[in-house]
């Protein structure tokens, strides 16, 4: 390990052999995910968040198959926001009565999809509501296709409330602000629950759809939120005796010393449900997905070339071979994200100093920030670290560029290098998709329906 950016060390210092591996086989840039990180995280959540809680992996953190895979055979359910992420989910096994269908821009093509599959005996196991029109539609369909008669099953609903608070997180971040786009306001859905929309057969309320933000560094506004929520699924039970359910979002931000855990969350809510005079949901949920998998993803890339300090620049710059269109959170947000150097750990700490790590896109935004390293040189690896949410997942064409190798690191040391499947375009009127995989086997890895292969 030729150096490093910050203090903790213990994970580079245990993967730095297999980060380098990763990089010889599949070459940089390359994305390696640690599949011991996501089932500690995994391990916590499911600690926290016990049984009748329903757990759902967020597919938009991450939508590599082989992760949400693996994360079914442990009893997680598929979150998902358009009808790609559904595919990939149906791919590897997890049956529509494990999936729900969120999202704030639902094509005709997708609801008509949703519609179709219930009709076919295969509901999801909720979809969520963003708005009155969207309802109505969704009506409609259902309607057309005979919903909730003659034996077939009608569509389970969730509402999704705005809950206008103030998330203790960036503004970029921050869903449940009141002038955000997500969601409908308390008096607009008692006004939707009790209107001719859900009187029809083919849908049937189940409750509550709330999401309070990302990365939250508290736990006040999420609780808020959360009581919100359900004092607002006792009033929509009063007209539906169906409701029972409040999905309670995600937004668990990574651990780290002053960040709060998923147990905290857990108790503060139930603290605040207990003040407010109001029971646990019969069946709470929680969707998390950047908890899951942040901490375990690696971006492994190597340094094309590198120019010392010179006048007019006081640092040392170094151009990698991955950039913004690799990992775009840099450049669209303004985060940092350690950077390492592996291989022998040969300079003396006297050689460490500041290092601006750039991007080879034709964008002068294209800058992973500024890093302690030691001197760099081209073909140097360097590995970036919480690369694992809103990565892989957010990597674009841009400049012509290929997509980068993704692959998953066993806690044996096993190297696995995966594929996404080619998305499937919905018109109107498209049919229902065969289940397109048989489920995974019980085990230590997911069946390679995930499109993953063994590096030797």
């Amino acid at each position: 390990m030729l150096g490093h950016d910050n203090e903790s060390l213990h994970d580079i210092v245990r993967l730095d052999r297999s980060l380098l591996d990763a990089a010889e086989r599949f070459g940089t840039p390359a994305y390696v995910m640690d599949v011991a990180a996501i089932a500690s995280a995994a391990s916590a959540l499911e600690s926290a968040f016990r049984p009748p809680w329903v757990l759902q992996y967020s597919l938009k953190a991450n939508d590599l198959p082989a992760i949400t895979a693996f994360l079914h055979q442990r009893g997680w359910g598929a979150n998902v926001v358009s009808t790609g992420e559904w595919q990939f989910a149906r791919q590897v096994g997890v049956p529509n009565r494990a999936t729900t269908f969120e999202g704030i821009g639902k094509t005709d093509a997708q609801l008509e999809h949703a519609v179709l599959e219930a009709a076919a005996g295969r509901p999801l196991r909720w979809l969520a509501v963003e708005s009155a029109a969207e309802a109505e539609l969704l009506a409609e369909l259902s309607d057309r296709h005979q919903l909730g008669r003659g034996g077939r099953l009608p569509i389970d609903v969730l509402l999704r409330l705005n809950p206008q608070v103030s998330p203790e997180t960036r503004a970029e971040f921050a869903v449940g602000r009141a002038a955000s786009k997500f969601g409908m306001t308390d008096a607009e859905i008692l006004t939707l629950a009790g209107g001719s929309t859900f009187g029809r057969p083919g849908l049937r309320v189940r409750g509550v759809h709330v999401h309070t933000g990302s990365d939250l560094q508290d736990v006040g506004a999420w609780t808020s939120a959360g009581v919100r929520a359900t004092r607002l699924l006792h009033k929509i039970a009063v007209l539906h005796d169906s409701a029972d359910t409040v999905d309670f979002g995600g937004g668990f931000p990574l651990p780290a010393d002053a960040a709060p855990s998923p147990a905290q969350f857990l108790e503060a809510l139930m603290s605040a449900l207990d003040e407010a005079g109001l029971p646990l949901p019969a069946r709470p949920a929680i969707e998390p997905g950047r908890y899951l998998v942040g901490q375990a993803g690696w971006l492994v890339t190597s340094v094309l070339h590198a120019k010392p300090p010179h006048e007019g620049a006081g640092l040392a710059q170094a151009v990698l071979d991955a950039g913004m269109t690799e990992f775009i959170r840099p450049a669209l947000y303004g985060s940092h994200h350690s950077a390492h150097a592996l291989g022998p750990d040969d300079h003396r700490p006297d050689s460490i100093s500041s290092t601006a790590l750039e991007g080879p896109v034709c964008e002068s935004t294209d800058s992973f920030g500024v890093h302690r390293l030691p001197p760099l040189r081209r073909g140097d690896v360097i590995a970036i670290e919480n690369a694992g949410a809103y990565a892989a997942s957010f990597t674009s064409r841009y400049n012509g560029r290929p997509a980068p190798a993704e692959a998953l690191l066993w806690p044996d040391g096993a190297l696995e290098l995966c594929s996404r499947p080619e998305i499937a375009r919905l018109g109107p009127g498209s049919q229902p998709s065969p289940a397109m995989a048989r489920r995974p086997s019980a085990g230590d890895r997911p069946t390679r329906v995930t499109q993953c292969t063994a590096a030797n």
